[in-house]
């Protein structure tokens, strides 16, 4: 089944001239004056004994002004990550976020005096197919706030740190509007199910409802076009988006349209003190017939909206 998988996330991947090309963007927003410094190629997992690597060797160089080091991998984020191996192991470097010191790049070496690496190349295969990164109530943070500029950013760093399944829960809530709206939810009733932008998460995950909302449509537009950005980089980069799913929880208004459905009322979460305007949301039992109309409606208008782009979700 695995294996499946795998080979289904594999067709989905760009092709390889897409993935160089994202790499070198990477390269370039990071370290500019390097940009010439490095050829990158995707190879097969069949070049590294059936395994995602990346292989880092001296460039067999014609002019003074070529590449000095070729690095190859097994998608576009092997290739960063191996990049940032090569600037960490061969040239003292390295890149962290921004809080814990940032792209530390001072002491890589003028281009045309980059370190050599040992003359037959070396090879770092992953132990573990899948490098996941964030968490779902990390976009109720600092997240939520970010802008494109920011997001590719952390992008660039996912990639330089070898993520290859990252979390991207950006703008479910306009994917959610239009859900619900099959399901004859009003705009107003929406405004008392969505939570604002700082609890998010919390109301995805039917802690509270309402607070800190509503959610103006510009909002909710301008996130999905940000997410739509964010999934373009990602794909590019070869890595497999974990997008969102249905967990259950429906805004109150779905138990008067469909009476029969077995939604329960959740308790009390502390913090909202057990005012019903805020707390106590609805939960649709996962073996009632609608929880599966309502989970692949939400999974249909992702793929309409991005595409199909991965098989991986989470709630």
């Amino acid at each position: 089944a695995i294996e499946s998988l795998l080979n289904r996330l594999q067709a989905k991947k760009p092709s390889s001239s897409v993935q160089e090309t994202a790499a070198k963007g990477v390269l370039k927003r990071l370290l500019p004056s390097h940009v010439d410094s490095f050829d990158f190629r995707i190879i097969p997992k069949e070049a590294c004994g059936g395994k995602a690597c990346f292989r880092i060797r001296n460039h067999e160089r014609s002019t003074i002004n070529s590449a000095e080091i070729m690095i190859e991998g097994t998608t576009a984020v092997d290739i960063t990550s191996g990049l940032h191996f090569y600037f960490k192991y061969s040239c003292d470097a390295h890149v962290s976020w921004e809080k814990t010191g940032g792209a530390q790049l001072d002491s890589v070496p003028k281009p045309g005096s980059l370190p050599l690496v040992r003359s037959n190349g070396l090879e770092i295969q992953r132990p573990v197919p899948w490098n996941y990164y964030q968490n779902v109530v990390t976009s109720s943070y600092s997240y939520v706030w970010w802008d494109w500029e920011r997001w590719e950013k952390e992008i660039d760093w996912m990639a330089l740190q070898g993520i290859n399944i990252p979390l991207a829960f950006t703008g479910q809530e306009a994917i959610w509007q239009k859900v619900f709206a099959e399901f004859n939810i009003s705009t107003l009733e929406l405004n008392d199910f969505f939570g604002g932008p700082s609890f998010l998460a919390w109301a995805r995950m039917g802690n509270l409802h309402s607070w800190g909302g509503p959610l103006s449509q510009n909002w909710l537009n301008n996130q999905l076009v940000l997410q739509k950005q964010i999934l373009s980089r990602m794909l590019e980069l070869g890595m497999t988006p974990v997008l969102p799913s249905f967990s259950g929880i429906v805004p109150a208004a779905l138990k008067s349209i469909f009476p029969t459905a077995s939604i329960n009322r959740l308790g009390d979460w502390n913090t909202v003190d057990g005012n019903p305007r805020y707390c106590c949301s609805y939960l649709l039992n996962p073996s009632d017939p609608l929880f599966v109309k309502i989970g692949e409606a939400f999974i249909g208008h992702q793929i309409t909206e991005y595409g199909d782009i991965t098989d991986i979700y989470s709630w």
